[in-house]
């Protein structure tokens, strides 16, 4: 629970603002739970066994031409960050929010900045053409199989504004540090 609601709440709520359907990818021993959470307001489907195969399985049970796929480890995403991300993409061909600056830190010497277009990190949601993700998704599958196949390179169309508290949250830490911000954020 952050701010009274799960993060499964969190996101749907968000992404119901910007999404004509919302589908959600769980556990197959979380279906019943969650979709006692999210109501009518998403359709709830059965993932596998890891969260490549629980986003593929919540892939497949859509058809828009335009996917935007976000997950419940960054509790803080905007609707308006959400459309600015689809928006984006809709003029290109993919999009992503803005990530923090990264740095070099060699075992010995100096920390260094890396410099832009050297390196993207990117945090969801992620948006683009269906038919563009399906690609991805197959070449993935292709690349697993065969071991040696060559790694999908490129990045982005376009990158929107990020947001300083759209965090990802997969540690102790991060779970204090989103704790702080929903306090920050929730209205006096």
């Amino acid at each position: 629970m952050l701010g009274g609601r799960t993060l499964l709440e969190r996101a749907v709520i968000t992404m119901r603002l910007v999404a004509d359907r919302v589908t959600v990818g769980v556990a197959v021993d979380d279906v019943e739970r969650a979709q006692a959470v999210c109501g009518s307001d998403a359709v709830v489907v059965a993932g596998g066994a890891t969260h490549r195969e629980t986003m593929v399985a919540a892939f497949r049970a859509g058809s828009a031409p335009w996917v935007l796929v976000h997950d419940v480890a960054h509790p803080f995403l905007t609707s308006g960050l959400a459309r600015a991300v689809i928006d984006a993409a809709r003029t290109g061909s993919a999009a992503v929010p803005e990530a923090a600056s990264a740095y070099h830190a060699p075992r010995e010497g100096v920390r260094e900045r890396l410099g832009p277009g050297t390196v993207w990190m990117v945090r969801r949601p992620f948006g683009c053409r269906r038919a563009d993700f399906a690609r991805v998704l197959e070449h993935g599958r292709r690349r697993r199989r065969a071991e040696r196949a060559p790694r999908a390179r490129g990045r982005p169309h376009a990158t929107r504004p990020r947001l300083p508290w759209h965090i990802k949250v997969t540690t102790a830490e991060d779970w204090a540090l989103a704790q702080a911000i929903e306090r920050q954020l929730r209205p006096a």
